[in-house]
């Protein structure tokens, strides 16, 4: 059966999630997830897209963006994808495909749940048992907005998007509710049981 048709609307906000086939460990190291992090770079510049939070996990990423259209959302994401298989093959001998086949876009209809599913994405290494807080997790956006840290890979919301960054996600709140009941390839509990981070702490530089 063909697959059906995904529907981006131009300058869109979207919530997308990427997966390595079988949850595969593909970011093993400093060196991996610094070169996921220099190829998002040259994507964005290829590319463009607004990219406002990004976590990246060892089996997956997450980014919250806007996109002027479906044909730059998809050729960034090839490309991202596309060159760190490249670097797989030849850090690893990797054989075969490295990513499921499809990459998920979750839109996000209002401002409140923009920055929400940013932060949401970004305590995503605390769900996951790799670390206490996510300001010690170096592979996300959370530093830039709760500790005033400079990231290049990110852009800054536009002036009429109101944030308070100082204020925690309240996971009991209906708006986080539906935050885990929309995203579901963020990870269930068998996944986090069967691939917990084996270091203690989170991942250093």
């Amino acid at each position: 059966m063909p697959r059906a048709a995904r529907f981006i609307e131009p300058n869109g906000f979207y919530h997308i999630i990427s997966r390595a086939l079988n949850d595969t460990w593909i970011f093993r190291d400093y060196a991996d997830f610094a070169h996921i992090i220099k190829l998002a770079h040259t994507a964005k510049e290829k590319y463009p897209i607004r990219l406002f939070h990004y976590v990246i996990m060892n089996t997956h990423f997450h980014f919250v963006l806007q996109t002027s259209s479906h044909t730059v959302l998809s050729e960034h994401i090839a490309y991202l994808k596309w060159h760190y298989a490249m670097w797989m093959r030849k850090k690893y001998n990797w054989k075969g495909p490295l990513w499921r086949e499809r990459y998920k876009s979750l839109p996000i209809e209002n401002e409140d749940y923009l920055f929400a599913c940013g932060m949401y994405i970004e305590y995503n290494p605390v769900r996951a048992g790799i670390c206490a807080h996510p300001k010690d997790y170096p592979y996300s956006s959370y530093r830039k907005y709760h500790l005033g840290s400079v990231d290049s890979l990110t852009n800054d919301y536009e002036v009429n998007i109101h944030i308070n960054p100082s204020s925690p996600l309240d996971y009991q709140s209906r708006l986080a509710k539906n935050l885990f009941s929309r995203a579901p390839a963020i990870g269930s509990i068998i996944f986090v049981n069967t691939f917990k981070h084996p270091l203690n702490g989170c991942p250093k530089k």
